[in-house]
């Protein structure tokens, strides 16, 4: 359906531009950062909302400062189930000095919201809540279960929120939405965060004699040029319709243990971004095998290279998926404009659910680019039309879906 029935342009023409606006600015006001990662008055505000609205919710929490909420609009059944899924949660705000507005202000200025969380998550956590509460003001009822999950702990790893809250069996979806920034476009792919850290060693001795020892940390600055030149065009060369090449980021990088002593060790941290089919031992592999090349034909290289943590799946959902072409379509209606898909060059607690052989989409407000940056912010008009895309998309998919 590429037009609005006259019962969908009613619903969608209540949604209030100051109501939803207003609400973000709740949101960012009620600080959420993490560290310490407290999100309790973040959480009470959609509480308050969802309570003036008469919309059922819990709240549920494995710790006490990190809730989660799980709001249901009550259907003719409990299948299928649509989540929307958004965290309320933030990175820290950095130096409020060098912020165009005091960072938990929310501050609308020439058409633009501003604030911590304006496009990181908060504006989608407001655009899904408030789809959720437009479809109960207009009594709508679905043919299933339409349900929205705000959770207090993406920034810091989903132990608290999304993980636990899916391995506890509190969310059981058919169809997710997961709100992140790609600006209103619908993406249907994700890469995936892997950890590696390389450990070169040396040989340590006095700083005055640096020829009696072997220098880990110049060591490892040859080694990182080496595989800049190696391994970054094979990375390059990885390709995925809907998302960028794979890539492998020199994050941190700590050697030597002070200015008169030659270095012994060196450590760096890398952040190797997996596209779909990739996987964590298939990247080390990469490398290692780099790093031995180095070895036989540069100079002798003592190594270690490590992993840990978990590598969840990637999002790689169908884009024939029925329910990939009912957002589309729904996204259109709304925009006025046709509609190509895209991927999330971030990764999202989306990949928790990754492997549970249901579509996953992502799509929400705001420029992933001004995510964590100082002046962070999303348009009220991108915000606006988010709102009423989701309430059409439940509208239309939980009445279309048997």
């Amino acid at each position: 359906m590429h037009t609005l029935s006259v019962e969908e342009r009613r619903i969608l023409d209540s949604i209030q531009e100051s109501e939803v606006v207003g609400l973000l600015q709740a949101l960012i006001q009620a600080r959420s950062d993490f560290p310490p990662g407290d999100c309790v008055t973040a959480v009470s505000v959609i509480a308050d909302k969802l309570t003036k609205a008469n919309i059922p919710f819990d709240i549920l929490a494995n710790n006490p400062h990190q809730p989660n909420l799980v709001a249901t609009l009550p259907g003719n059944a409990i299948t299928p189930t649509l989540l929307y899924h958004a965290h309320v949660d933030t990175v820290a705000p950095g130096d409020p000095a060098v912020w165009r507005h005091p960072p938990f202000s929310g501050v609308v200025e020439d058409g633009l919201i501003y604030g911590r969380g304006a496009g990181d998550d908060k504006s989608s956590v407001a655009a899904q809540v408030m789809a959720l509460v437009t479809l109960a003001r207009a009594g709508v009822k679905v043919n299933g279960r339409f349900q929205v999950v705000v959770v207090s702990d993406e920034e810091s790893g989903a132990k608290q929120g999304t993980r636990w809250l899916r391995d506890n069996q509190h969310l059981q979806p058919d169809f997710l939405v997961v709100g992140e920034q790609t600006q209103n476009r619908v993406a249907v792919a994700e890469r995936v965060a892997c950890g590696i850290d390389l450990t070169i060693f040396g040989k340590s001795t006095h700083g005055a004699m640096p020829w009696a020892g072997d220098n880990a940390v110049l060591k490892t600055a040859r080694v990182l040029v080496w595989l800049e030149k190696k391994l970054f065009p094979q990375l390059a060369a990885k390709s995925h319709p809907y998302l960028p090449s794979a890539t492998l980021n020199i994050g941190k990088i700590t050697g030597g243990l002070q200015w008169n002593i030659v270095p012994e060790t060196c450590k760096v941290e890398m952040d190797r971004r997996l596209l779909p089919g990739e996987t964590r031992e298939a990247a080390m592999a990469e490398i290692e095998a780099l790093l031995d090349e180095y070895n036989d034909t540069i100079e002798p290289l003592q190594y270690e290279l490590f992993s840990t943590g978990k590598v969840a799946p990637n999002i790689n959902t169908d884009p024939n998926e029925p329910f990939v072409q009912c957002a589309k379509s729904a996204l259109q209606v709304v925009t006025g404009q046709p509609q190509e898909l895209t991927g999330y060059v971030q990764t999202s607690d989306g990949r928790w659910f990754a492997g549970d052989g249901f579509p996953i989409i992502i799509v929400g407000p705001s420029d992933p680019a001004v995510g964590h940056a100082t002046n962070e912010h999303v348009s009220v008009e991108q915000l606006v039309e988010a709102t009423k895309f989701l309430t059409l998309l439940a509208l239309r998919w939980l009445n279309q879906t048997k």
